[in-house]
């Protein structure tokens, strides 16, 4: 069992930040300790040295991850090569048959090899979109790009979510055994 887990990522609209929430809680469920940072607003109040199981993830737009995971990877190499780490990233992509190879390979392997990681273990997981947080031109592309995805004539609903909470909760109980 892990002695005490950090969960830190970035996010741009929120829906990273909830499923690290829902990661943390799975840790505390089992009595693990966790610390959980937004990369974007903090960086981890203990040295990370202190964990044993360090979780780092992201919200994927445009293809890409968000700047402050990323910088704290590159940042912290030498002690994450030390540790056990997981990495995961929240997408739509996650959500398409057709398209979730790829967005492993994409935003997970190449990641890892990029910045120099090998992870014990990766998660792929769904986004959301939700029209309501996005600025009229992005929101016209994620509009176009979902639409192309429902049968004809259909509209794009205010509020997408792909999230799988069980899947989520079960991805981290498995790190943590």
């Amino acid at each position: 069992m892990t002695d005490k887990v950090l969960i830190c990522y970035g996010t741009r609209y929120g829906s990273t930040a909830e499923v690290a929430n829902a990661m943390a809680n799975a840790a505390i469920s089992l009595g693990v300790p966790v610390d959980i940072v937004n990369l974007k607003e903090s960086s981890p109040s203990s040295d990370i040295s202190d964990y044993s199981l360090i979780v780092i993830g992201s919200g994927i737009r445009a293809g890409q991850w968000t700047d402050a995971p990323l910088q704290f990877m590159r940042n912290n190499l030498d002690e994450l090569a030390k540790r056990k780490v997981a990495l995961f990233v929240v997408c739509g992509y996650a959500a398409s048959d057709d398209k979730c190879g790829q967005a492993q390979i994409d935003y997970l392997d190449t990641i890892a090899k990029d910045v120099g990681l090998s992870p014990t273990s990766t998660g792929l997981f769904g986004g959301v979109f939700d029209m309501t947080k996005y600025n009229f031109v992005v929101g016209k592309l994620v509009k176009g790009i979902i639409k192309k995805e429902l049968p004809p004539g259909a509209e794009v609903p205010e509020k997408i979510d792909y999230r799988d909470w069980n899947q989520i909760t079960q991805w981290m109980t498995e790190l943590l055994e």
